[in-house]
Order: structure tokens, then C-alpha cells, then sequence
């Protein structure tokens, strides 16, 4: 894989530092590996996808160990959003509820007027872990 120049290769971050809203400037452009559990195919209903990502494909995954959590507004349960080039989706399709994965990407922050509605990871990369 090759990424910009400006970054060093993917590091292996937590999760929870990844995906945390309290580290919303960090990771949106160089890539990392975060272990992560996989939860499902899918995104959101009543959910609109955002512009950049419409033609890709969406799972959700978990920390591991982690909890489901309701979406805002409809209180939905879900994990955290993932998604991938839809010619990468081999990679994803085949797992089960569980797995435990490796996966590389970066953050995207989705905002509207300045204000931060959802982050996705944009994956590059899936490895499933035994």
C-alpha cells in the first residue's frame, strides 16, 4: 500500500483512541491498524450516507469486548461505522458476528455547518486475527 508521502507506515493504535470523539483531529490522515470486532454489514437507518462515501461498502465493528450503543435520534443499536471500496468488500463479506480483525485506515470526520455528526473509519485493509 502506499500513502502519502508525509506519513510514516500505519502504526498499531487502540481503538478507543481511534474512534474516541476526544481525539477528533488525530488519524484522519495517516493511516493506523486498530483491532477491532466484527459486528455486521450495514449502515444506519433513516441514516443518510455521506456524499463522499455513497459508493462504498459499510460494516459496523465494536472494540473488542465492546457494547452496541444507540444512534442518535433513532436510538438504533449499532456499532461503529466502517466502510471500504466496494472492490475490497471480499475482504469483510465472509466474516462472522465475533471475528476479531485487524484493519487499517483512517478517520473521517463527518460534519455539517462546522458541526461533527458522525466518524466513519475508512478502511484500506482487513485482516482477520485467529
Amino acid at each position: 500500500m502506499a500513502y502519502s508521502q508525509d506519513c510514516p507506515e500505519p502504526t498499531e493504535e487502540k481503538y478507543i483512541n481511534v474512534l474516541g470523539f476526544s481525539f477528533t483531529d488525530e488519524y484522519v490522515e495517516c493511516p493506523v491498524i486498530i483491532e477491532a470486532e466484527y459486528l455486521k454489514v450495514g449502515y444506519l437507518k433513516k441514516y443518510n450516507k455521506p456524499r463522499k462515501f455513497k459508493k462504498k461498502f459499510y460494516f459496523q465493528c465494536l472494540p473488542i469486548g465492546g457494547k452496541l450503543k444507540p444512534a442518535p435520534i433513532t436510538n438504533e443499536m449499532s456499532g461503529d461505522i466502517f466502510v471500504i471500496d466496494k472492490e475490497m468488500a471480499h475482504m469483510v463479506v465472509g466474516l462472522e458476528k465475533g471475528d476479531k480483525i485487524k484493519v487499517t485506515g483512517t478517520k473521517f470526520i463527518h460534519t455539517y455547518f462546522g458541526k461533527e455528526l458522525s466518524t466513519f473509519f475508512n478502511v484500506q485493509h482487513v485482516e482477520k486475527v485467529e
